[in-house]
């Protein structure tokens, strides 16, 4: 049978409340006191029950990162920079995988209702549009928590994200200047940071009077013609290309295609999820620790660099 605080004051003579103090080191408790108890606790195999500490002080010390799949190396990336931040200021980082389905995000939201954590941070499913439905129970939830890349613009919550409409002028910026004069896009309409991606290119091609097509529209291109740009949110599969046509590439965070043999020149633009993560964590700690401070709706990260290949 596991001992109890009950045992170790029977076993000391002091009162449990004393027994309590001396363990979780109050300074109340003299300083000879509190080291006969710890004796006493780790000769007779004393263990904190932590689930009822945590009831007590109404919290549970951990905090959520809920995203969709371990095997991505973006969030990979977040969560351990997240939980070295978390860990200094004394907190667990728990990963909770939605797998980009609307209802297992549901679900966790649902757990999260219950208090599970005390504060979580959230990259929703991929395509937002499919979980519209789920907003007011991310406003309504009773602890801390941001939005992490995607979001929704009706959240309340803080939200942290790249700066994607500056980036994605800078990538077409990158291909005029290599000479690039017609324009092939495919960014879909499944969440906000890809229509702030896209609506960015065409007003910086607008500005240029340039033409801009769907990605699609590529499998038609002539012969001969002006050095081509393709800009999509991930390294696309192309059509095959007339030998002659150049074509450039601009794209988000990393090289994933299978090869860059249509391309001329590449460029990427790799977010900051370090800053993104110290930033989030910077906001949430000012949630937990300070709750009537005001945080900001929105927080746009720059870009950490533009690579070229």
């Amino acid at each position: 049978m596991a001992v109890t605080i009950h045992d170790l004051a029977r076993l000391s003579g002091y009162n449990a409340s004393t027994v309590s103090r001396a363990l979780r080191g109050d300074n109340r408790v003299k300083e000879a006191t509190r080291r006969q108890i710890l004796e006493l606790a780790r000769e007779n195999g004393y263990s904190p029950n932590l689930p009822a500490r945590q009831l007590a002080r109404g919290k549970t010390g951990n905090v959520w990162f809920c995203f969709g799949f371990a095997e991505a190396e973006r969030e990979r990336s977040l969560a351990v920079r997240l939980d070295e931040l978390l860990y200094r200021h004394g907190y667990d980082l728990q990963i909770v995988l939605h797998n980009n389905s609307p209802e297992r995000f549901r679900q966790w939201l649902g757990k999260l209702h219950q208090k599970v954590a005390d504060a979580a941070v959230l990259i929703p499913p991929g395509n937002t549009e499919e979980c519209r439905e789920l907003i007011p129970l991310i406003n309504a939830l009773p602890v801390p928590h941001l939005s992490l890349d995607r979001f929704w613009p009706e959240l309340t919550c803080p939200v942290i994200t790249t700066d994607n409409y500056s980036a994605a002028r800078h990538l077409v910026d990158r291909c005029l200047e290599w000479g690039a004069r017609e324009f092939y896009l495919e960014f879909g309409d499944v969440n906000p940071v890809l229509r702030a991606r896209e609506r960015a290119i065409r007003e910086r091609l607008e500005e240029f009077g340039l033409p801009c097509r769907e990605l699609c529209e590529l499998a038609c291109l002539a012969p001969e013609g002006d050095p081509v740009g393709v800009l999509t949110n991930t390294a696309p599969v192309l059509p095959p290309l007339p030998p002659g046509r150049i074509v450039y590439g601009g794209f988000f965070d990393a090289w994933s295609g299978p090869g860059r043999e249509p391309f001329r020149k590449i460029i990427l633009c790799r977010q900051n999820f370090d800053r993104m993560a110290e930033r989030a964590m910077e906001i949430l700690l000012s949630m937990l620790e300070s709750p009537q401070k005001e945080v900001p709706a929105m927080v746009e990260i720059p870009p950490e660099s533009f690579p070229e290949f």
